[in-house]
Parts: structure tokens; sequence; C-alpha cells
């Protein structure tokens, strides 16, 4: 049976934001209408996404300033899956490494002071205060017993001119190789951010697919949770070459507006 037939059953996206959305702050051709296009089909959509350097509310206001039309509840990011995390350790104290923004998101919650050795150490974007300090703190922090938490996996992301720059999951691998510890992940790659993804929708790992631009994050992720996973080539995408990967996508499509004809296999 071909590939595209078996999508009958589809009955929720998950979708990348950042290169399958929009791209260097424009968005895709065609992908504003795409998602009304997904909803007026039935489907249930969940706007997933790696930014740990911005809030939930800043990542929704961006999408609406470009036209999508989205409510506050459908954005999925790693700072929501941190936060309900730690909500179920309301007594440990975190040291956390993150932009100012995400920090103000994190004030309920406990943090270390003075001389005291967190139970968390959380490594986030920290690309406001790019200060090699805060990552040797860390990483002693961590040799001294504390759990490492990476809000994310992503080794490099591409800014708003298409250039790579060191993403968060690097960092926090650095640190895991140096304490030889193994981190914790909320956002993508990690399966347990895809189930709770599916949580929200309430759906089973069958019955969604993944949309991405990122071989790594998007689609292995996907595949760690058990839900097909489709490759745009736009963003990161627009790099991928099949032969030179040992991660397979369920399918492979120029762009997320392709998903319209997609629908039509429903």
């Amino acid at each position: 049976m071909d590939k595209k037939n078996k999508l009958k059953n589809i009955k929720g996206i998950l979708t990348d934001i950042d290169g399958t959305l929009y791209f260097k702050g424009t968005p895709i051709p065609e992908a504003i209408d795409t998602v009304s296009k997904l909803r007026e089909a039935g489907l249930k959509l969940l706007f997933l996404t790696n930014t740990d350097s911005k809030s939930p509310k800043t990542v929704l206001n961006i999408l609406q300033d470009y036209g999508f039309v989205i409510n506050e509840d459908e954005i999925f990011t790693p700072i929501i899956a941190l936060k309900e995390f730690l909500s179920k350790h309301i007594n440990k104290k975190s040291y956390l490494v993150s932009t100012d923004e995400v920090a103000k998101e994190f004030q309920e919650f406990g943090q270390v002071e003075g001389s005291e050795i967190p139970d968390f150490v959380i490594i986030g974007d920290f690309h406001d205060n790019w200060d090699v300090n805060r990552l040797n703190l860390a990483f002693r922090y961590v040799l001294k017993g504390a759990m490492l938490l990476g809000t994310q996996g992503n080794k490099y992301y591409l800014d708003r001119k298409g250039e790579p720059v060191i993403d968060t999951g690097s960092f926090v691998q650095m640190i895991a190789k140096a304490a030889d510890v193994i981190p914790k992940i909320f956002g993508k790659p990690s399966k347990e951010y895809f189930l709770q993804a599916l949580e929200k929708i309430d759906l089973n790992p069958d019955e969604v697919l993944v949309i991405g631009d990122d071989i790594e994050s998007d689609i292995q992720g996907a595949i760690n949770a058990g839900i097909k996973g489709i490759l745009v080539k736009t963003g990161k995408g627009q790099f991928f070459d099949l032969t030179k990967s040992r991660i397979k996508p369920y399918l492979i499509i120029d762009s997320f507006s392709s998903l319209k004809e997609l629908i039509k296999f429903r």
C-alpha cells in the first residue's frame, strides 16, 4: 500500500515551528492557509517547538503576529514541560542557566542560594549572556550531585540569517560528558516530550503525524515515540541528504503546505 494511503486514520498533527512554519523571519509560503485547512479537516493541532530562549506566551505572540490562528493551549514548549516536572518537586532547588525572559517563568520555584548545592542544574538557551562561568558553575554543581536537566537536545539552530548557531543540546552534552552523567532532556528528541504532546491532544501514536525540518530532533523524536515523522525541505530540511542519514523519515515533502495534498488521502 502507498504510504500516503496509510494516512487515512490520522487525527492530529504535531508540527515544529521555526524552519517549518516560518524561516528567517518570514512565514513559509501557504503555511498559514494550510493550518486553516488542517483545522477544517477536523485534525487536532499542537505546535511543538524546542524554543527555550522565549516564554511560551512569546512563542504564541510571534505566530499570531505572522498571521497564524493559534490558541494558547496549542503551544507546547520545553519550558512548559520543565515547569510541569518541577511542580512535582516543589521542595527542590535549582540552578538555572537561561535567558532573563525564561528565568522569569521559573520564579515560583526554589532557586539555589549562597553555598547551597542545588537538586537540579537546568541548562537552557542563554544567548543573551553567553558567559562560560555560568556553565562552569553548573558543571561543579553536577559534580557535587545535582541532577542535570536540559531544556532540549538540539545541537544547533539556524538564526534569522540562516546561519548555524550552537544550541542548548551541545552545552548539555558537554557538561554531561565532563561530569560523566546522563542528562534528562525535556524537549525534542526526547521520547517523553513527544508522549507528553500526545497526552495533550489525547491521541495515540498511530493517529498522529510529526512535521518538522530537523532530522534529529523532529524525525528521530517521532520515531522514538512510535509516530510517523514527515520531513519538510525547508529550514534545516533543505540540507538533508537521505543517502547520508541513518534516520529515515516516513515521508519527505517540499514544505508544510504540501500537507494539503496529503489531506486528500484521509
